[in-house]
């Protein structure tokens, strides 16, 4: 449950995605990405997502992501502008590092959120700011913010646990191996 809250509250909780709205997700076959996909789709969201092989991008293409794009080359950012006739997308959600950063953050609408997930080469919300006021920013870590505030977290883990349910959101894939093969 872990990937759907991190994504439901970056999504929701912080930037408060709105159906008809476009949002960017990077590293979109990961497990908060693909819950991500999952949320974004269920409000009715346009999304964009990024992937690191042609596997990983048929997959989220299969489960209706309508842009699927490199992971491992800042040309998204222009596919995006171009797609979006220059306008942007209102909402990122960002697990990449280095020169991926400011690409994404060049793909935000002016108002839109930039949600950092990632651990490294992450600005200050300062930095940002200086180079894209118009931007809203925020870094954000689960734990650190169920920590500061405990009260969010059950009707966090409540919506979640309704929309796998009702069958709106499905469990994300597991791969299990038996313990013999722990040493492989």
């Amino acid at each position: 449950p872990v990937a759907f809250l991190t994504a439901h509250h970056g999504l929701h909780g912080i930037a408060g995605l709105q159906r008809g709205q476009r949002v960017l997700i990077h590293a979109a076959a990961g497990g908060v990405g693909l819950a991500a996909v999952q949320l974004a789709l269920r409000v009715g969201a346009e999304v964009f997502a990024t992937a690191g092989s042609n596997e990983k991008r048929e997959h989220l293409l299969a489960m209706g992501v309508s842009h699927v794009m490199d992971s491992r080359s800042t040309a998204f950012a222009e596919t995006v502008m171009r797609l979006t006739q220059g306008e942007g997308v209102h909402v990122v959600l960002n697990a990449l590092a280095g020169d991926f950063i400011p690409a994404g953050l060049s793909t935000v609408a002016p108002g839109g959120w930039f949600l950092e997930l990632g651990k490294r080469d992450i600005w200050t919300p300062q930095a940002v700011a200086e180079r894209h006021p118009a931007i809203r920013y925020r870094a954000y870590d689960l734990g650190d913010d169920v920590h500061a505030q405990p009260s969010m977290l059950a009707p966090l883990l409540g919506e979640v646990l309704a929309g796998l349910d009702d069958g709106s959101l499905t469990p994300l894939p597991v791969t299990s191996f038996a313990l013999s093969q722990a040493a492989d």
